[in-house]
């Protein structure tokens, strides 16, 4: 049976792939610890990484691509309440992230982006631009 793994938690859970498998659902379901806040879309609290198997996954929807935008969807970003499972399936997320809203999830974002490496327009971790002497 195909299983997703939730390596920030440790925890695999097998499931039937004939089922409607929700990754949030699964999540709550099994105490696997991926945090959420609405569970509809609107808040981004329940990002995940995905770590292998993207192509088991459902096609992103308008709203989370639009919540994520392309950078931490190119990132490989998804929302668990967003995001069907088909098969196996590996996810990783920041146990102590919020939601992106305003200019919060922007700082967010560029957090996100940070960690995985630098960012296009030369911006510190921070979202700051370094000074015209220091570049």
């Amino acid at each position: 049976m195909p299983s997703i793994t939730f390596l920030t938690s440790g925890v695999s859970v097998e499931f039937d792939p004939a089922d409607d498998v929700n990754l949030l659902r699964v999540a709550i379901r099994n105490e696997c610890g991926v945090p959420f806040r609405c569970a509809s879309g609107n808040c981004g609290t329940d990002r995940v990484k995905v770590v292998a198997g993207a192509e088991n996954l459902s096609k992103p929807r308008k709203r989370e691509r639009d919540l994520l935008g392309d950078e931490l969807m190119d990132a490989g970003y998804r929302l668990a309440c967003q995001t069907y499972v088909d098969g196996d399936v590996s996810i990783e997320w920041d146990p102590s992230q919020k939601a992106l809203t305003g200019r919060a999830g922007e700082l967010l974002e560029q957090k996100l982006l940070a960690a995985d490496g630098p960012r296009p327009d030369g911006a510190g971790p921070d979202g700051s631009l370094p000074d015209e002497g220091d570049r």
